[in-house]
């Protein structure tokens, strides 16, 4: 028996053998796999990180890019602030003239227009005896519909120098010198 003995030993160490083969093969495939599996899981990880950071990149831009934007209208809102406030203090100065100073004021636009003899001078209430040295040269009425400064109505001419309207008209003309200028 000593012969089966033997064949039957080679059998078992050749079975193992062939296991221990069909083991290591198994480990190396599945290290295989485990070290595939862990450069895609890498590779992933490096596009994912590749990503976040160019979103992130994106991000900070829009960011600063919304402040400056933000930054620039506040700017632009307080300019206006200030012009707003440069033009309402000329219409107050204008609305509070002293007489002798709106007569000058007066006399000197009626110098520079070319008006008939029917022409009427409407001041507002109150600046009638103002202008009464003037009076001989245009006629003059008084209209409680006018605020400020005065209108010449010449036939189917009006000339509107009520200061409220006579600075906005100014103001359309000279804010983009001011702008340029002050800021």
């Amino acid at each position: 028996m000593s012969n089966l003995e033997n064949l039957t030993q080679r059998i078992i160490d050749d079975a193992k053998t062939k296991a221990d083969e069909i083991k290591t093969n198994a480990d190396k495939k599945a290290q295989a796999i485990v070290t595939s599996r862990v450069r895609e899981a890498n590779d992933r990880k490096v596009k994912i990180l590749e990503k976040a950071e160019q979103e992130a990149a994106m991000m900070k831009e829009r960011v600063i890019s919304s402040a400056e934007l933000k930054i620039r209208d506040q700017k632009l809102v307080i300019k206006h602030a200030v012009l707003d406030k440069v033009f309402q203090t000329v219409k107050d100065e204008l609305l509070a003239l002293d007489d002798k100073t709106y007569l000058s004021f007066v006399e000197n636009l009626l110098k520079e227009l070319h008006y008939s003899k029917d022409a009427v001078l409407n001041v507002p209430k109150g600046k009638k005896k103002v202008l009464e040295g003037i009076s001989s040269k245009i006629k003059i009425e008084e209209d409680e519909s006018l605020g400020s400064g005065f209108m010449i109505i010449d036939k189917d001419i009006i000339y509107n120098y009520d200061f409220n309207s006579f600075v906005d008209e100014i103001r359309g003309e000279v804010e983009s010198l001011i702008v340029e200028k002050l800021f």
